[in-house]
């Protein structure tokens, strides 16, 4: 029997519409929304083109979807330039990508989850989060997709590009729920490690959903200006006078943009609001509103927990096709998704330790 849910979710991640689909499998459109409602199982052939024309295998059709995937935080940026299509081809590439983690965390002994669900203002929140984090309350954290991961929650990363879409998160399960960020690839270092405290802050603060959109990405934020810029940190080391010259000396220490640190002075009230313009108006005659001097860049950072747990069950290199077969995917696909994380030599070995702790017969969450 075709799992209905299984055919709307290869389309949406091949960004088709019902009636493209339709046109290129020679049916009525209606005849794919049957299919896709579980009101109309097709024929042998019909499946056979339906694969054909979406790239996954035959059998991949037939498989449950066994766990609860919500929108996350993909919710709360509806208002947002990515058009629906967007939003859905993202949701799409993290639920697959989830079940090939979730596929290999069955076998494997993972970090205990470490992250707290709280109901502070976001500052304390992200405060609270570090201490459980176990870094210091006022020190750089220098490698955060590591210092995430070895708390259990899962960072994975996408194997597309989004348009419009830095990172999403979500919790996700039925009754042991797991906290997952998902990362788009080819973001600068700065702007990537700001996403990805925007969405622990989504995990942190917003398991339920409260209040205006406006005001939960706000809280977000935050959370996120304080987990990299903790308050305490910034005045002691944004001194008069401030311009961007003493700023870029903070950023390769930090790793944060310098924007990012102009903002944090401005909310801080370390400078006014016209230092705050006046600062603004010199990152734009500079040219650094898009692309901040390629002196200061930040290197991006990868997970690496997928690609550990891959190497540790598939072997190195890693037995794609094995690992496609067992989950009805292509190996194009599989391939695509591991090496968005991290390999073996790219991480030290203090990395491999802290993301995955043994292979097991059961998992930890």
């Amino acid at each position: 029997m075709v799992n209905g849910e299984r055919v709307r979710q290869a389309r949406e991640l091949r960004r088709m519409t019902q009636t493209r689909l339709a046109e290129s499998v020679g049916v009525a459109q209606a005849a794919i929304a049957k299919i896709e409602n579980s009101e109309l199982n097709p024929s042998q052939s019909l499946l056979t083109a339906i694969a054909l024309q979406t790239g996954f295998p035959v059998a991949f059709f037939s498989r449950e979807i066994e766990q609860d995937f919500p929108l996350g935080s993909l919710l709360f940026r509806a208002h947002a330039a990515a058009t629906m299509r967007d939003r859905t081809e993202a949701y799409r590439y993290g639920q697959i990508t989830f079940e090939v983690a979730q596929h290999l965390a069955q076998r494997i002994e993972c970090p205990a989850l470490r992250l707290p669900q709280l109901l502070e203002t976001p500052s304390v929140a992200a405060a609270i989060t570090r201490t459980q984090f176990g870094l210091s309350p006022d020190t750089p954290i220098p490698h955060l997709i590591q210092t995430i991961e070895s708390s259990g929650v899962s960072v994975l990363a996408l194997p597309i590009d989004l348009e419009d879409r830095d990172a999403f998160s979500l919790w996700v399960g039925n009754d042991i729920r797991t906290p997952v960020i998902f990362l788009a690839r080819n973001r600068p270092g700065d702007r990537q490690r700001f996403s990805l405290a925007h969405e622990l802050g989504h995990l942190v603060l917003h398991h339920a959903i409260r209040g205006q959109v406006s005001s939960v990405e706000s809280e977000a934020n935050q959370f996120a200006a304080e987990l990299l810029m903790p308050e305490m940190a910034m005045r002691r080391e944004i001194m008069p006078p401030v311009t961007l010259t003493s700023l870029a000396r903070l950023k390769p220490r930090w790793r944060v943009s310098v924007q990012a640190l102009i903002r944090r002075a401005h909310d801080l009230e370390i400078i006014t609001k016209r230092q705050y313009a006046y600062l603004f108006e010199q990152v734009g005659e500079q040219g650094w509103r898009m692309k901040e001097p390629s002196y200061l860049d930040i290197a991006p950072e990868k997970p690496r927990g997928l690609r550990q747990m891959a190497e540790l069950l598939y072997g190195v290199p890693i037995n794609i096709a094995r690992l496609a077969d067992e989950l009805d995917l292509s190996r194009n696909l599989v391939k695509a998704i591991l090496d968005a994380h991290a390999e073996r030599s790219g991480v030290s070995a203090k990395t491999h330790s802290a993301t995955v702790v043994s292979i097991s017969r059961g998992t930890k969450r």
